[in-house]
């Protein structure tokens, strides 16, 4: 609830919050385009990975972080772990621990509740049952009786994992299945119930209703049948069983109202029985056995102490998740705080942000790719465009001295796998590529036996299937092979792709917004983009690309401005209309809003249109025809120069949240990013109110240098370090794609369920080129991850984005094997996953790990990254110094007019 919401009963509070601090910090977010390239203004059509791609909806829950948002969860305190009438939560690890109830107590035969607190890992085999009614005489029979648990809900059966509740009465003919309305979040505390009354099956998450069916009636088993019941939590000891916590189980012999069950949910295990008799079980596993037995010779689940706070912590605690809209990526996107951005001036103060032009030249200091005179119109230009919304660019040029690289030609879209790949790639269509290696040429000429490598580079010879005339072609002895050389796999061919450029000049992309040029075979391309949550944004493959022909040029200078705004997160205006994949995407708009389309309400929607005026009525493909005060005057459009002139409101703040939450790093000033969310009130007494405040938006809570350990540690010291080395003994194909370094870093898979190439797969392996390519050895294939800092780990997570649908009878990954420092690993085994939902392992391991190795033998598995957490109050994050608060009251504190510096973790002050 907003502080404001409390202004009746606080007539003279207003509290200011401001994170003080060296730096609070910058954090790379995960990328999304399939190259890092992304489609710009006045192009046609579109190319893969281009910034008309739509982008995946999945959420990729982190263990303490969000990939899309800082999701920094209350750890709580010893005291309130081990407080009195807590209860505890116990730990299923999915194997042999699953409980059954003690023959002594009698479930209901018809009416009931079932209420539970989970946290559920992530990937789970599907079903996975939390718990079940099950019929002992038709032994794990799951047509008899009831289940709750998970389940993948899409055809291809390992996406899409939700909550189920099912239920077959004895006298039924089928069981009938209801699902919830999303998908199940991994590591995070969710309260279930299910209800039953003989007439109508139903299942809530967090209080809300969620499905219901009418499907089933009558008693679910008769008295005959008593004997034969048996209630089971943690799984059905066939291999689908549930792996996390369970917390403050309650069953009933009556369907509770959706009142009830919310007011037990908020209880936290202290209970108000108005009839105890109706009350069957309330479990809070304080002493599991006195009610439970262990299934044939398995163990009891562990104790876990790091649940859910205690009930009176818990009823005032924050919930900062600050969650992005389906059609969103990050923090940023969030309405609530891209909102604040809009609404104060404060979150828009002045920012200097440094970029650099990459010039090159021939060894002789002449021929640069842009002339001085363009670099400083293109600046002027720039400058005047952001200026008023408070965006200064501060310009520095590098320039490169090399005749060789001077002299090829840099391809800004086309991937050099594609050259000659015996398919007509439009993108690779050129005259240095030989038109795709000849696979573009209409008609080729002839090329006589005797002309092959006769020592002459024979034009009609210098084809892919003439292999470029024996060598002739790339000899330099021979010819001039700027001119000459399309053999991709020559080292001295005529031309780069941008990928190939940015690997040779390495720069730092951390400090500065590189702008690199380049052509391309579609003269209308004229630029592309790092989106801000690639992970290559900050790294020597980030950055823009432009053709110079539209760099410091009249009429043209705005190509620069609309790459910017992509960098600082903006879509074309026309995302909601022409950039969608169907009428149900997420991005469909409709109407002006913050959470589809380009995610501002102040640009109306609009088909991609060219010209100076709203578009003619046409028959778009979602129906509509008629489309009125368009932004065609927008820099994010695609009209030219003599109409485009401004940004709106909402898509500054979006430039500035993007500014504070990635970019910190290229401005001048390293004062900490602001925290754009009111304090909330998150306890009131009759003297006394308790403001809770949101971390930065950068989710960094110390005092760090970016690139230091400190910029690894989150909320508790936990430190989260991603894969940073890798390797694989299967070589990779010749075009790098699905190679192990693609592992490394956090996640940036474009689409969750599709194959990407910016993944690892054993497909690194496979020559495309070659039939019946070579499936995994039997023995399986391995990647190796090593991260930077050992560490005794608390958890695993593993985004394993991609594998054969028809493989889903085994596990996709065969094992896991833990590399720790004393050499003594430790195996994991098989694990089953979900590609729209990351792999998430709590570990016990009391050693020191360094790396980890995936065992597959499915060909067709794709890893796109791996995290590995420390426990809590980790020894290399307790050298790093905490943010400090500055809170300012209107009227000011007596004791402290100028505000007070709080260091409290806990970003929590108690107003008397």
């Amino acid at each position: 609830m907003k502080l404001w919401t409390f202004l009746p009963w606080l007539p003279c509070l207003l509290v200011c919050i401001m994170c003080l601090g060296s730096e609070c910090g910058t954090v790379r977010r995960m990328g999304r385009s399939k190259r890092e390239l992304v489609r710009i203004r006045e192009a046609r059509t579109t190319f893969p990975g281009a910034c008309a791609t739509r982008l995946p909806r999945g959420k990729r829950s982190l263990p303490g972080m969000d990939r899309r948002s800082p999701r920094q969860h209350r750890r709580s305190s010893q005291a309130e772990e081990s407080s009195p009438g807590r209860g505890k939560a116990v730990y299923f690890t999915g194997r042999g621990d699953q409980l059954r109830l003690k023959p002594g107590v009698e479930v209901p035969r018809g009416n009931f509740t079932l209420e539970m607190w989970i946290k559920p890992e992530g990937g789970q085999r599907s079903p996975a049952v939390i718990a079940g009614l099950y019929d002992k005489c038709f032994y794990a029979s799951s047509d008899r009786g009831w289940l709750l648990g998970i389940r993948a809900v899409s055809e291809q059966g390992h996406r899409d994992p939700r909550f189920f509740f099912s239920l077959k009465t004895d006298r039924a003919h089928k069981v009938t299945s209801i699902t919830s309305n999303a998908r199940y979040l991994p590591n995070q505390w969710s309260h279930l119930a299910v209800t039953y009354n003989g007439q109508q099956m139903k299942l809530f998450v967090n209080g809300a209703q969620v499905a219901v069916s009418r499907e089933q009636s009558g008693e679910i088993f008769s008295p005959l049948t008593k004997k034969c019941k048996v209630l089971m939590i943690g799984g059905n000891a066939l291999n689908h069983n549930y792996r996390g916590a369970v917390e403050h189980l309650t069953l009933w012999r009556r369907p509770r109202s959706q009142q009830e069950i919310m007011m037990g949910m908020r209880s936290h295990g202290h209970l108000q029985l108005d009839d105890p008799s109706q009350l069957v079980i309330h479990e809070t596993f304080e002493n599991a056995s006195r009610k439970w037995l262990t299934v044939k010779d398995g163990s009891f689940p562990q104790a876990e102490y790091g649940g859910r706070a205690g009930p009176g912590e818990m009823a005032g605690s924050l919930d900062t998740a600050l969650e992005p809209p389906p059609c969103g990526q990050t923090i940023c996107d969030n309405v609530e705080v891209v909102t604040n951005y809009n609404r104060f001036w404060s979150f828009r103060k002045p920012k200097t942000v440094r970029y650099r032009v990459v010039n090159v030249y021939d060894d002789t200091h002449r021929k640069p790719t842009v002339t001085e005179h363009q670099i400083h119109l293109q600046h002027q230009h720039l400058n005047e465009a952001f200026r008023m919304y408070n965006i200064t660019w501060e310009l520095s040029v590098h320039n490169v001295y090399n005749s060789s690289l001077r002299h090829r030609l840099v391809l800004a879209n086309c991937d050099i796998s594609k050259v000659g790949d015996e398919e007509c790639d439009p993108e690779c269509n050129h005259t240095l590529t030989g038109f795709d290696a000849g696979y573009c040429k209409k008609q080729k000429s002839h090329c006589p036996e005797y002309k092959q490598g006769n020592g002459v580079c024979d034009p009609e010879c210098n084809w892919d299937n003439y292999y470029y005339d024996n060598g002739d072609c790339c000899n330099p002895n021979i010819t001039d092979v700027t001119k000459t050389c399309f053999n991709p796999s020559s080292p001295l061919r005529a031309y780069l792709d941008v990928k190939e450029l940015k690997e040779i000049l390495n720069l730092d992309g951390s400090t500065h917004l590189n702008i690199f040029f380049a052509n391309s075979s579609d003269e209308d391309l004229a630029g592309v983009a790092t989106w801000p949550w690639d992970k290559e944004a900050l790294t020597h493959l980030g950055g823009i690309v432009l053709n110079p022909s539209f760099y410091g040029t009249f009429g043209h200078t705005h190509t620069m401005i609309h790459e910017i705004g992509h960098s600082l997160g903006l879509y074309h205006v026309f995302r909601g209309i022409s950039e969608i994949e169907s009428c149900n995407d997420a991005c469909l708009e409709t109407e002006p809003s913050l959470e589809t389309g380009d995610l501002c309400a102040d640009t109306n929607p609009t088909p991609k249109y060219k010209h100076c005026r709203d578009p003619e009525p046409g028959n778009d493909t979602c129906g509509r025809r008629h489309f009125t005060h368009t932004p065609f005057n927008n820099y994010m459009s695609y009209a030219d120069d003599d109409c485009t002139d401004s940004f709106t409101l909402n898509q500054v703040a979006r430039m500035h949240c993007y500014l504070d939450l990635i970019y910190q790093s290229w401005q001048t000033s390293s004062k900490p990013p602001p925290v754009p969310m009111a304090p909330r009130v998150v306890e009131q007494g009759q003297d006394a109110l308790t403001l809770e405040w949101f971390p930065p938006i950068t989710g960094h809570f110390y005092d760090r240098e970016v690139g230091s350990v400190c910029d690894k540690c989150t909320e508790g010291r936990v430190l989260l370090q991603y894969a940073s080395n890798s390797s694989s003994p299967r070589p990779c194909a010749p075009s790098g794609h699905w190679s192990p370094r693609e592992a490394e870093g956090p996640p940036d898979v474009e689409q969750a369920c599709e194959p990407s190439v910016r993944t690892w797969s054993p497909n690194a392996g496979m020559d495309s080129s070659s039939v019946g390519s070579p499936p995994c050895p039997l023995q399986g294939c391995m990647l190796q991850l090593e991260f930077q800092y050992p560490l005794v780990p608390d958890s695993l997570t593993v985004w394993v984005t991609f594998f054969s649908p028809e493989e889903t009878q085994l596990p996709a990954i065969h094992n896991i094997l833990l590399l720790t420092v004393s050499g003594e690993n430790v195996s994991l085994g098989p694990r089953n996953v979900f590609c729209d939902t990351p792999l998430t392992l709590k570990l016990d391991v009391k050693e020191e790990v360094y790396g980890v190795q995936f065992f597959t033998t499915e060909q067709h598995l794709e890893i796109d990254a791996t995290l590995l957490a420390s426990k809590p109050d980790c020894s290399l994050c307790q050298a790093c110094q905490p943010l400090h608060y500055r809170l300012l009251r209107q009227p000011p504190f007596s004791h402290a007019p100028h505000g007070l510096l709080l260091s409290d973790t806990s970003r929590r002050y108690m107003d008397r």
